[in-house]
């Protein structure tokens, strides 16, 4: 058997995989899943179905650290937005003439998306079918990674002390700082999908009144009982 002596690029190359699923959800699973089994590659995670690339393609990416220790590459994307990135725009109408979910059909096409607009503003059916829509086009929700490669769902705007209580609410107490994607970054600092989040604590640390003024409300019981942490202090 030959040797044959490659650049790393080409080794990036070499391990490479396609996972096609049937929804937006089900991409971010499929993630999670892959985060479970493998260590990932930190930096390597890229987020185009949050932020898609100019020419409308849509895909999470990330790297893998596989058995022996090489890179695994991993794409993840839907069956329409697998069209588009093999066909463009012509493979995305192609993907629609034979695809019976509308909600899929209005992802890469701003002209389709106001059409289904309008529909809103004229049928009761139309509104009921495009909050569907927006769950998948506009999501409120983005995807956090934690130091081991698990994936958290945190409310938009979230900071890093809504991902500590996420975490678990005793971190929430004794958080002090945190690292975003391996840098150190204040705690009121807005979250993004794909963001790596390290949470630093320290046993003597106790919550902040400050937190209360760029955490996140109305979505996780600590926000409540930080309040009344606080009143009850400040009567004292």
């Amino acid at each position: 058997m030959m040797a044959k002596k490659l650049r790393f690029a080409e080794v990036m190359d070499i391990y490479g995989f396609r996972v096609i699923v049937n929804s937006i959800p089900a991409c971010y699973a499929a993630l999670g899943a892959l985060h479970t089994l493998y260590q990932p590659k930190p930096g390597r995670f890229k987020d185009y179905i949050a932020i898609p690339k100019s020419n409308g393609y849509q895909s999470l990416h990330t790297t893998l650290v596989g058995p022996y220790g090489l890179p695994i590459e991993v794409q993840i994307r839907t069956k329409e937005m697998d069209a588009v990135a093999e066909g463009g725009i012509a493979g995305h109408w192609s993907y629609k003439s034979y695809s019976k979910t509308v909600d899929q059909a209005v992802l890469h096409t701003n002209r389709w998306l106001k059409n289904i607009l309008d529909l809103q503003a004229s049928s009761a059916n139309a509104i009921e079918f495009l909050e569907h829509v927006k769950v998948d086009l506009f999501p409120n929700e983005i995807y956090i990674l934690t130091p081991k490669g698990k994936i958290l769902t945190l409310p938009k705007g979230a900071t890093p002390v809504d991902f500590a209580y996420a975490v678990h609410t005793d971190i929430g107490h004794k958080t002090v700082a945190a690292r975003i994607n391996n840098i150190m970054m204040p705690l009121r600092t807005k979250l993004k999908t794909g963001d790596s989040v390290e949470i630093i604590t320290s046993e003597h640390a106790k919550p902040n009144p400050a937190w209360l003024n760029f955490a996140v409300s109305g979505r996780y019981d600590y926000f409540s009982l930080l309040t009344k942490h606080f009143m009850l202090h400040s009567k004292i």
